[in-house]
């Protein structure tokens, strides 16, 4: 039986794990995402709303290492944009999703 279709409440949280880090993500409306656009329409720069839409999904993480000395990283803006592509992959994928698995609040 489907679940069926969530809409996205701004204040849902979930949590993805990749590769053995935890993200906490959160999903991005067509609102959100059209204000992001509107911003980098002038540069055409869509890598800028990727980057964007990076920032504002993935709001923690633990598990995240640096690899010179293996400390955990913050997870801020530039850190985010350091991580692998295939890793900002799948946190965009689950951030477009129609459902939040793993919701909490």
């Amino acid at each position: 039986m489907s679940k069926g279709v969530q809409i996205i409440d701004p204040e849902e949280r979930f949590v993805i794990e990749v590769e053995g880090a935890r993200l906490t993500l959160r999903r991005v409306d067509s609102a959100t995402l059209a204000a992001m656009e509107r911003r980098h329409r002038a540069d055409g720069d869509r890598r800028a709303v990727n980057d964007d839409v990076l920032d504002y999904a993935l709001l923690d993480w633990s598990g995240v290492h640096s690899p010179l000395g293996g400390a955990e990283v913050p997870c801020t803006r530039e850190n985010k944009l350091r991580l692998p592509a295939s890793v900002k992959l799948k946190i965009l994928a689950a951030a477009h999703g129609a459902r939040a698995e793993g919701t909490t609040q």
